[in-house]
């Protein structure tokens, strides 16, 4: 469920869908044609997703906001057509991207860091007068943060959350390393224009980037 970090975030003013909300309905034309080009994967594909994707400076403390992507509906047609290569046709494509609907989604890569590791420290410390031993930050630590995305001072209602955690099998980095949250949004309450990003980490820290969705196609 959405949790917002301040009132403002409850979307005090929703955007009603207008002359101005995001292209929807695709063609089949451009479905299919979403859908050879996330079959391509290649370097084509990849210079596809570059004005979607912000990759984000390290954090000098908590835990790293490293790639942010706000994916349109013909770019979810892409993303998805290029994870399933496998038995997956162009006829899919169409009835996945129909079952779908239209929306706007958030992805937000989150990644632990030396000061924001597996071990919860502050957990570990409360804990110690009760039981001995470190205390694992859990799997969906992505929950104790707040994501959102503004237009004009409005928030924008998400339709749903939900996250995945990011496990590493290197001798460097293993067991929990990182999340991947997606935030849901239905295309008619977001306008093509210029949208903020905010997410917000520990406190006194969040990163906020900007998309212009009326580039996006």
């Amino acid at each position: 469920m959405f949790r917002a970090p301040y009132k403002l975030f409850l979307c005090a003013g929703l955007s009603a869908a207008s002359a101005f909300a995001y292209d929807t309905e695709l063609s089949d034309i451009a479905v299919r044609e979403a859908y050879f080009l996330g079959q391509r994967n290649d370097e084509k594909m990849r210079d596809f997703f570059v004005p979607y994707t912000k990759h984000l400076p390290p954090s000098k403390k908590g835990p790293s906001v490293s790639e942010i992507r706000l994916l349109t509906p013909l770019a979810q047609v892409v993303q998805i057509s290029s994870q399933v290569t496998s038995g997956y046709s162009a006829q899919q494509a169409q009835l996945a991207y129909q079952q779908r609907g239209d929306t706007i989604l958030l992805v937000v890569h989150l990644e632990l860091t030396a000061t924001y590791g597996q071990i919860d420290a502050q957990q570990a410390a409360e804990d110690a007068a009760k039981v001995r031993g470190l205390k694992l930050r859990t799997d969906d630590f992505w929950q104790d943060f707040r994501y959102g995305i503004r237009q004009k001072e409005e928030w924008i209602e998400p339709r749903s959350i939900h996250g995945e955690a990011e496990y590493g099998d290197s001798y460097q980095s293993r067991g929990l390393v990182g999340a991947w949250v997606y935030i849901e949004y239905q295309a008619q309450k977001v306008r093509s224009d210029d949208t903020e990003v905010h997410v917000l980490t520990i406190p006194d820290q969040e990163v906020i980037t900007t998309f212009d969705l009326a580039k996006l196609r």
